[in-house]
């Protein structure tokens, strides 16, 4: 999907839902759309060269949250961070996550072995009856560049 047409279906998708659009939450769709991957509260400050004070990033990464737009992610360090959710981009995969730099990097799985992993989290569910609505995977390790 365009950037553009991404921004759009952001709006969209909060406008549906009741959700105002601040100039704060405008800035943050834009800059997750713009560099794209999970980021920080710390990071979208950066990118959006500090136009909107922290603390109002914070609150607008939990409503946006909330309304299903972002998905939450925790770094190797633990610190929390967001990118737009799936229900909006439609782009279903998983994380790598560094240990040692906390990097955090999309891996898309290719479809035979989605399936079969599907197959396997609907069995687990299964077995303890429980309804599996969705899944994410992170998978914790140490990425080439701290190899080196």
């Amino acid at each position: 999907m365009a950037q553009t047409e991404l921004v759009d279906t952001a709006t969209h998708y909060l406008l549906d839902r009741g959700v105002r659009l601040t100039n704060a939450r405008r800035l943050v769709i834009r800059s997750l759309v713009d560099h794209p991957g999970p980021r920080s509260a710390a990071e979208l400050d950066v990118a959006m060269r500090r136009r909107v004070p922290l603390s109002s990033i914070y609150r607008t990464l939990l409503t946006l949250e909330e309304s299903g737009l972002l998905t939450r992610l925790r770094d190797g360090d633990g610190v929390a961070k967001y990118e737009l959710s799936e229900r909006v981009t439609g782009d279903h995969h998983h994380h790598f996550v560094c240990s040692q730099c906390g990097r955090t990097t999309e891996v898309a799985i290719p479809k035979k072995l989605e399936e079969a992993i599907t197959r396997l989290i609907d069995a687990i569910g299964s077995e303890r009856a429980y309804e599996i609505t969705d899944h994410r995977l992170e998978l914790d390790g140490v990425c080439e560049a701290c190899r080196a």
